[in-house]
């Protein structure tokens, strides 16, 4: 079975993960995970506005994320535009390698080139989306970690 999260280690009683875990604990982030897997698998469609480089990651992403089954067709877009992301900040940073961090302006003084700035904020973009999309383990835990609290919660029903 694909899992989400590593159980590993969270063990009843042992520390793991920052805490002792409960028995109830265990399996309610067990169950949890057992719902984010399908039965069926999903096949997403690279766009076709992707550039070359941009397709390379969406074809690493989608052949790195097959295990963890959390991405789905409503993820095409987002996935997309993380993959065009990390291409642009790849440009960015070979501009950086071969032109520097610095230009100088109209005074004569070095002032940071535009591209790092630029190529900070594909940085930040490449963060949130990964972090979205579930492609680090910190979001694929909190994923699974917020399922299992709903599973949890005595008054989910009452804002039904």
């Amino acid at each position: 079975m694909n899992q989400v999260i590593d159980f590993s280690k969270m063990q009843v009683g042992k520390k793991g993960g920052g805490k002792h875990w409960t028995k109830k604990e265990v399996e309610s982030r067990k169950n949890a995970a057992a719902k984010v897997t399908r039965k069926k698998k999903v096949s997403l469609k690279m766009p076709t506005w992707l550039e070359e480089e941009a397709r390379a990651v969406w074809k690493k992403t989608i052949r790195d994320m097959k295990d963890f089954e959390v991405l789905d067709k409503v993820d095409e877009d987002v996935l997309a535009a993380y993959c065009d992301a990390v291409a642009r900040h790849k440009e960015l940073s070979e501009m950086i390698r071969n032109k520097g961090y610095t230009i100088c302006n109209a005074a004569g003084s070095l002032v940071e080139a535009p591209w790092v700035k630029t190529q900070l904020s594909y940085a930040r973009l490449i963060v949130q989306y990964s972090d979205k999309l579930g492609l680090n383990a910190n979001s694929r835990a909190r994923l699974a970690r917020k399922m299992a609290q709903e599973e949890d919660d005595p008054n989910a029903d009452l804002f039904d």
